[in-house]
C-alpha cells in the first residue's frame, strides 16, 4: 500500500507535507527579537518501531486513516516524501528552522507511532525505542533541541516507569499523549498514579490527537484533522475539567495542542451547561472557563484575531509559540503570528521564549 513516506504508520499522524514547514518568507522579526525563540510543539519518528510492530499492524486499522477519504491517503503519499529527512536530519531542521526564525525546538514523537493497541510488553518497548531515538536526536545539537517522549498509556504502572527513566536517565522533558487511549478517557481514575508521579517529577503532559474518534461521517475533504482533531482536543479539555483531574492534581502541567482545540472559543457553553446540570457540575469545583488558566496551550491557530481571542480567554501566562513542524497542517511562520496579533512586548516574550523556557526547564540555548 502505498505511503507518505517509507513509515506507514508514521504518515497516518496527519496529512503530510506540501513543502517544508517554514519554506516560506521569512518572519519579520523585529518585534521578538529580544529573546531566543522557543517551537514547542515539533515532531520526530523512530526508525526502530515498524521492525517491532511488523506483521501485528495494519495501517488501515487507524481510524485516522481508515477514516480519511481515497483523495487524502494519495495526497498523503504525496506529500510525505520529505519527512523523514525533516525529522531525522539535524541540518536539515536547523535549515528551516532558521527560515522560520526560530531558534530552539522542543520535539516529541510522531502521535502515529504511540500504538496504544499493542500488548504490554510491545507497548513498553515502543515507549522505549522512542524515547531513546528523541534523547539521541536531541544529543545531536543540545543548544537547540530538547525532548518530549511518549508513555505505554494502556498499562499505567509500566507508564510510570517509563517515565522516570525518560526524566532521570535520558534527560526527556515531558511526554505527548493521545486524547484518548483506546476506549479509556484521560479522566479514568486509572491515569491518578501516573499523573501525582509526573507532577512530583515536573514534567508536562502534551495532548495531542490522531484524527478523531468517531470519524466516519469526516472522510471528505480532510475533516478528519481539520474538524476532528479540535474536536478531541475539546473532548479531552472537558474530562481534565469535569472528571475532576485538575482538582485531583492542582500541580499536573497539561499542554493541549492547536491552541486547545475548539474549547477555548465556546467556553461560555460549557460555563452555562456546568450552571443549568448537576451531572456536569458533579466532579468540577467551579465553571469550567475558570479552569483554562491552569492549562497550558500552543499558538497553532494560524489567524491573528483567534490568537488575540485565545490570549483573551486563556491569558499569556501559558500560551506558547507552537508551530506543529513538519506537517502540512503545521504553521510554517509562527513567529509572524504572534508578531502581527495585537500584544504587549512583554506578552510577546512570555509566548515566543519565557513560557516555554519555564515549563521545559531550558536554561541556555545555542552553542
Amino acid at each position: 500500500m502505498p505511503t507518505c513516506c517509507s513509515n506507514a504508520s508514521v504518515c497516518s499522524e496527519q496529512s503530510c507535507q506540501r513543502r517544508p514547514v517554514g519554506s516560506g518568507r521569512r518572519t519579520e522579526l523585529s518585534k521578538v527579537s529580544r529573546m531566543p525563540i522557543i517551537d514547542m510543539h515539533t515532531h520526530t519518528i523512530s526508525k526502530r518501531v515498524e521492525p517491532l510492530i511488523a506483521g501485528q499492524y495494519d495501517p488501515m486499522d487507524n481510524p485516522y486513516r481508515r477514516d480519511m477519504s481515497p483523495e487524502s491517503r494519495a495526497t498523503d503519499a504525496e506529500q510525505g516524501k520529505l519527512l523523514p529527512r525533516l525529522m531525522l536530519d539535524v541540518a536539515a531542521r536547523r535549515e528551516v528552522m532558521q527560515r522560520m526564525g526560530v531558534d530552539f525546538q522542543v520535539i516529541a514523537p510522531a502521535p502515529a507511532q504511540q500504538h496504544y493497541w499493542a500488548a504490554e510488553e510491545l507497548q513498553v518497548a515502543l515507549s522505549r525505542v522512542q524515547n531513546e531515538d528523541v534523547a539521541a536526536l536531541v544529543a545531536e545539537d543540545p543548544g537547540h533541541f530538547a525532548g518530549m517522549g511518549t508513555l505505554p498509556m494502556r498499562f499505567p504502572a509500566r507508564a510510570i516507569e517509563e517515565a522516570v527513566h525518560a526524566v532521570e536517565t535520558l534527560g526527556l522533558r515531558g511526554f505527548q499523549i493521545d486524547t484518548r487511549v483506546e476506549n479509556l478517557e484521560l479522566s479514568n481514575a486509572a491515569f491518578d498514579p501516573l499523573y501525582a508521579r509526573l507532577a512530583k517529577l515536573r514534567v508536562p503532559l502534551f495532548v495531542h490527537p490522531l484524527g478523531f474518534s468517531h470519524g466516519q461521517r469526516l472522510g471528505e475533504f480532510f475533516m478528519v484533522n481539520s474538524v476532528g482533531q479540535p474536536i478531541e482536543e475539546a473532548i479531552a479539555i472537558s474530562h481534565f475539567i469535569l472528571g475532576g483531574v485538575l482538582d485531583r492534581h492542582p500541580e499536573l502541567d497539561l499542554v493541549i495542542a492547536h491552541g486547545g482545540g475548539f474549547y477555548p472559543f465556546y467556553a461560555g457553553r460549557m460555563d452555562h451547561a456546568w450552571k443549568v446540570r448537576p451531572e456536569v457540575k458533579r466532579l468540577a469545583a467551579e465553571a469550567p472557563s475558570s479552569y483554562l488558566k491552569r492549562l497550558w496551550f500552543d499558538t497553532c491557530v494560524f489567524r491573528t484575531d483567534l490568537t488575540e481571542a485565545l490570549v483573551a480567554m486563556v491569558g499569556t501566562e501559558r500560551l506558547m509559540l507552537g508551530s506543529d513542524f513538519p506537517f502540512d497542517m503545521g504553521d510554517d511562520d509562527p513567529v509572524g503570528l504572534v508578531n502581527r496579533a495585537r500584544l504587549s512586548e512583554a506578552d510577546r516574550e512570555k509566548i515566543t521564549f519565557g513560557n516555554a523556557s519555564r515549563l521545559f526547564k531550558i536554561s541556555k540555548v545555542g552553542a
